[in-house]
């Protein structure tokens, strides 16, 4: 009785292996420009993939990650931790060691993308999960035209700072000659 308890066991441990692992993709099924995005000296290519039950949700998942990656290509803030701990103990042949390695790394990105596009898409099934590769494309003059239309508004932020002082102060000198004009009367 215990010998067919033990081998139930395992088959429903097996079973419940072989259908808790997800199908991995095949590498051959993989799209090249995913692999390798597209160069160029006017535009920034980047992909991003996601596998998701939900076709939608694999769709804006995979768009996400590559603006994402697009974002962090134009810029991207990096706080990051290593630790590395290694002790030995002993002498000679009764010498014991003992290493840790830690690794912690934070990314952030904060970017807007105007005029950023997904230019390529596919859809693959994997058992029962939809797998999205997207590209996504960056026209460089978009850039270069957000960058400049951010100058022109600092500018006339500043333009307008310089008036207002401008003003503060005549008005400071207009107070100043009522009082000294009040006081020699």
């Amino acid at each position: 009785m215990r010998k067919v308890f033990i081998i139930a066991i395992t088959i429903s441990l097996g079973i419940m292996l072989i259908n808790c692992s997800s199908p991995k993709a095949d590498m051959n099924e993989i799209p090249d420009w995913y692999l390798n995005p597209n160069q160029s000296e006017d535009a920034i290519y980047e992909a991003g993939d996601a596998a998701k039950h939900s076709m939608a949700l694999a769709k804006e998942a995979a768009d996400a990650r590559a603006r994402d990656a697009i974002s962090r290509t134009i810029e991207i803030k990096v706080s990051s931790m290593f630790k590395n701990f290694m002790q030995e103990s002993g002498v000679g042949q009764e010498a014991e060691a003992l290493e840790f390695t830690s690794s912690v790394s934070k990314q952030v990105s904060n970017n807007v993308l105007k005029g950023c596009k997904i230019t390529k898409r596919e859809m693959k099934r994997e058992g029962e999960l939809y797998h999205c590769y997207s590209l996504a494309k960056y026209d460089l003059n978009s850039l270069i035209n957000q960058t400049k239309d951010a100058a022109q508004r600092q500018k006339a932020l500043y333009n307008e700072a310089k008036a207002n002082m401008a003003f503060d102060e005549l008005e400071n000198e207009i107070d100043n000659m009522d009082n000294s004009t009040s006081d020699s009367k």
